[in-house]
């Protein structure tokens, strides 16, 4: 914890108060410091006559106090800007070094964090992000368990996290065992379509090459979706959530779902953090980058996602499911902006 710095005024007040006699003790207890302030304050006064402090060793501070009240306005203006650009944008006809920066950076509370990425949203996107979630605000968890969240999802073989860091001394960094081998594309990716509701979990469905419409409907939607919806009478029959991807809203497969029967539920654009989904993706994700010894071939991936997939626990699904209300109200907190989720 910072010490309270003695303001000029409150030493003369502790001066005048010891001279009529209080002792340190009551001084300090009166205004709230420990009597060894007081008494350094009192000795201080009479070696040297003065109450302010001596000066003190160390380089003096090149930047005044508005000076670095404009520095922080930059700062919110510019948080992804180096050091080096801050110090040109801040004073660029003063000497300054990037230290400096990162000491008034460091002094203002900030520090260089991994930064969170989100859908780009326009104004259109934010209204209709907000409209959808207003008109569902008051939907209970009886109406949530009846959707069927689905979404797919790409998996890399060889994942390259871009703020991975080494422990290395100076002139080492070719060293073989510090450099990180990559392979171009990840080494290949597999693609899965999936499928959760509050009280199931559909079959994971592996999605050969880029997914089309004809490929939704034959290898998605009439082996999975409508066979499991055709389990449903029509009174409690689901309803069906997917994105608006393209091959998700062709004319064939708008027509297949009607005629079908199955009914689906509007999608604001660049909402995927409505879909609890996600969260699954991200489980599965971080649970096959964990897996010793690692998978080496997109077969082994393809396994070890469907392997996965079925250790997703009902208790989990339902943590996500349950809290849907939570993500519509955090939108409209929001107006329709982002979230934590």
């Amino acid at each position: 914890m910072a010490r309270r710095r003695l303001s000029e005024a409150i030493r003369w007040q502790i001066i005048g108060m010891h001279a009529t006699g209080a002792s340190f003790k009551a001084i300090g207890r009166q205004l709230g410091y420990h009597y060894t302030v007081i008494s350094r304050l009192v000795r201080k006064h009479r070696q040297t006559g003065a109450v302010k402090d001596r000066p003190q060793s160390g380089r003096p501070r090149v930047t005044s106090e508005r000076e670095d009240r404009a520095f922080l306005r930059i700062i919110r203006r510019e948080p992804f800007s180096t050091s080096t650009v801050l110090k040109r944008a801040w004073l660029p006809n003063r000497h300054l070094s990037t230290r400096t920066v990162r000491n008034r950076l460091k002094a203002a509370g900030m520090a260089a964090r991994r930064v969170i990425k989100r859908p780009r949203l326009t104004d259109d996107h934010k209204r209709r992000r907000l409209a959808w979630c207003l008109a569902r605000q008051r939907w209970n968890l009886r109406t949530w368990r009846r959707i069927h969240w689905s979404d797919e999802s790409r998996f890399l073989l060889h994942v390259t996290d871009g703020r991975l860091r080494v422990w290395r001394h100076r002139n080492t960094a070719y060293t073989p065992r510090n450099i990180r081998q990559t392979v171009p594309f990840g080494g290949g990716s597999v693609m899965v379509w999936g499928c959760i509701s509050h009280d199931c979990k559909l079959d994971l469905v592996t999605v050969r090459g880029n997914l089309t419409g004809d490929q939704y409907m034959r290898h998605v939607l009439e082996p999975v979706v409508v066979t499991h919806f055709d389990n449903h009478p029509l009174a409690t029959r689901p309803v069906y959530m997917d994105d608006n991807a393209g091959p998700h809203r062709s004319r064939a497969v708008v027509d297949y779902l009607q005629n079908n029967a199955v009914t689906t539920l509007p999608w604001p654009a660049m909402s995927p953090d409505l879909n609890p989904l996600e969260h699954v993706w991200d489980i599965l994700g971080r649970r096959i980058q964990a897996l010793q010894p690692p998978v080496q071939t997109l077969r082994e991936l393809e396994a070890a996602l469907h392997r996965e997939w079925l250790q997703v626990t009902r208790e989990q699904i339902r943590r996500l499911t349950g809290g849907m209300r939570r993500r519509v109200d955090a939108v409209i907190r929001a107006r329709g902006g982002f979230t934590r989720y």
